[in-house]
């Protein structure tokens, strides 16, 4: 029966509801019985639909085919409404017409446009030189610690010196890493 359900070949009604009801209480973390149990509430207008949603979404691995899933027979207008009385079957009316939408896609996708590169306040040239440069302002031990492991002991014994004149009270410290060297 579960195989039919998920592959469209049984309806969502209420002796499919009760069967995975039952198969949602055996397999609580089943992601493909919540979606179907949610969907087969919506189709037989049941009660519980808002948590059996809500926990199915939780479920879901990917939320947006979640919900098209979901709402794929709500806008095809196969699934009946809650309240149908006798032979009657109301279907719901697909909803507001995505024509335009559509259109307004196709002409957006047909434009393909391009974010073009900003123009003004763009300094031109070759902008790598600035980040390789020294900067005597910047002084931090870890900094000094990186020089010392690629091998640039001259910078780093500077920095080190700069860092005893800012911080006097760590300047035996300093010193201890300046002799290391």
């Amino acid at each position: 029966m579960l195989s039919d359900l998920l592959n469209g070949r049984r309806p969502l009604d209420r002796k499919a509801l009760r069967f995975l009801r039952r198969a949602v209480d055996q397999h609580p973390y089943s992601q493909p019985l919540h979606a179907l149990y949610a969907k087969a509430l919506m189709a037989n207008g049941k009660s519980g639909l808002g948590k059996a949603d809500a926990r199915a979404l939780l479920c879901a691995p990917n939320r947006r085919l979640y919900r098209e899933f979901m709402h794929r027979a709500l806008e095809d207008g196969h699934l009946p409404v809650k309240g149908d009385t006798g032979g009657d079957e109301k279907r719901l009316s697909p909803g507001r017409d995505h024509s335009d939408q559509r259109a307004l896609i196709d002409r957006f996708l047909e434009a393909s446009p391009r974010i073009g590169q900003l123009k003004s306040g763009v300094p031109d040239g070759d902008l790598s030189r600035e980040s390789i440069e020294d900067h005597p302002e910047l002084a931090s031990e870890t900094l000094a610690e990186v020089l010392v492991k690629q091998g640039k002991t001259e910078q780093a014994k500077q920095m080190y010196k700069k860092l005893s004149l800012m911080f006097p009270e760590k300047s035996s410290y300093f010193a201890k890493k300046f002799e290391s060297i």
